[in-house]
């Protein structure tokens, strides 16, 4: 009921509000900048792959979860600095306090932020951005497959050569406005220097089947078979080849084909990146090592220990943000607490995912008391200078003159 209480009073609910606004538009500000820095080479993936722009809206889509894990701890000092620092510039902070609201309200709220950032690293790390990863290297190998069925479908201006199961397929574009295919060869080489060639102006291709499977439909077309002949050694037209070959018409034939045969075949199983946290095999399922005194130990995969590190960076730059909200009420903060706290995150992101990315060798019982360790050098001196600094939180500057 206490916490309840907490959370619905005043100060909590005018701080927490500015600082969800906040952190939400610095978000789809950082998504729409990173889309913006993509889109030209994705755009031009997809078109090289002969997509719409619905295919581009797809890819740019499974590709933003990405940044979200990067950006959030910086968003989440910004959001909580930002709504500080204006709240006590408004005198709101201390009308709060007037009413028997205290202090230590404002770092509490921002460690109940930095909690639910920690959960949202990991939703996104763990879950979102590899199912977002697999989901878009199997969109773009079926986008790779809708082109090939295009080229041969609909080969325009362009003729367009394909060799599918042994069997070359040439796809050549029509002159007559209303229809629907062009001409298409089929050249097939048997044994013993005999070959096949059908010839259709009436076909289609059908599918794919739940295996990715076509079918290339053709009818009313002809056939021709033969084999190579050689030439009598005294004929005036020596040296040059002979062909025996029989001309056969049908009616019907199908050719099946799968795209897997004509591109590198995907590979539906998750990759390392592409594995969920919990998974077999994935992140926090751990490797088995061998000490050099024989004892088996399990220690994290390095992709763990990078994504707990950034997860634990979002209550220490929720810390940090009233930490620095307290300097900002100084002469010297005033100018040097909004880059001096970016650049504390900037640089906690770097070493603790370099610390706990190197102390997976460790093995999983020497790992934790590392992460740990991380959790109390970055909380401790932030939520230390709080306390020796609160007034600064609370009071403007024009009311200490």
């Amino acid at each position: 009921m206490a916490m309840i209480q907490r959370l619905h009073s005043p100060m909590t609910r005018l701080l927490r509000q500015r600082a969800l606004r906040t952190i939400v538009a610095l978000l789809v500000l950082i998504e729409s900048i990173f889309i913006a820095d993509i889109f030209t080479s994705t755009l031009q993936q997809v078109l090289r792959e002969g997509g719409s722009a619905l295919d581009l809206l797809k890819i740019l889509l499974l590709k933003s979860p990405e940044i979200v894990d990067f950006a959030l701890p910086l968003v989440l000092f910004l959001g909580i600095y930002l709504a500080v620092t204006r709240a006590r510039d408004a005198n709101e902070l201390v009308i709060c306090a007037a009413a028997s609201e205290p202090w230590t309200r404002i770092p509490r709220l921002a460690m109940y932020l930095g909690g639910a950032g920690f959960a949202l690293s990991f939703l996104f790390s763990g879950l979102v951005t590899p199912l977002s990863n697999y989901v878009q290297r199997l969109a773009l190998y079926e986008l790779r497959s809708r082109t090939l069925i295009a080229e041969l479908s609909d080969p325009a201006e362009v003729r367009r050569v394909r060799e599918i199961s042994g069997r070359t397929f040439i796809a050549t574009p029509t002159d007559d406005p209303d229809a629907q295919h062009g001409g298409l060869f089929v050249y097939r080489p048997g044994p013993g220097g005999s070959w096949n060639v059908a010839q259709a102006t009436d076909w289609d291709v059908v599918g794919p089947d739940e295996n990715r499977n076509y079918v290339v439909r053709l009818q009313e077309f002809r056939e021709f078979r033969g084999r190579n002949g050689e030439a009598p050694t005294e004929a005036p037209t020596a040296g040059v080849a002979g062909l025996d070959f029989a001309r056969i018409t049908v009616r019907t034939m199908e050719l099946a084909f799968s795209t897997d045969e004509v591109l590198e075949k995907a590979d539906e199983s998750p990759r390392v990146t592409e594995r969920y946290l919990f998974e077999n095999d994935g992140p926090l399922w751990g490797e088995p090592i061998t000490r050099d005194d024989g004892r088996r130990l399990t220690r994290p995969t390095r992709q763990f220990g990078e994504m707990l590190a950034r997860a634990i960076l979002c209550p220490v730059a929720a810390a940090v943000a009233v930490a620095a909200a307290a300097f900002s009420g100084t002469r010297r903060g005033r100018w040097l607490a909004l880059p001096g706290g970016l650049l504390l995150v900037l640089a906690g992101d770097v070493a603790s995912r370099a610390i706990l990315g190197d102390a997976v060798v460790l093995g999983y019982i020497r790992f934790w008391p590392a992460a740990l360790a991380i959790v109390a050098m970055g909380l401790a001196p932030a939520l230390g200078y709080v306390w020796l600094r609160a007034e600064r939180i609370v009071m403007p500057a024009g009311g200490r003159a």
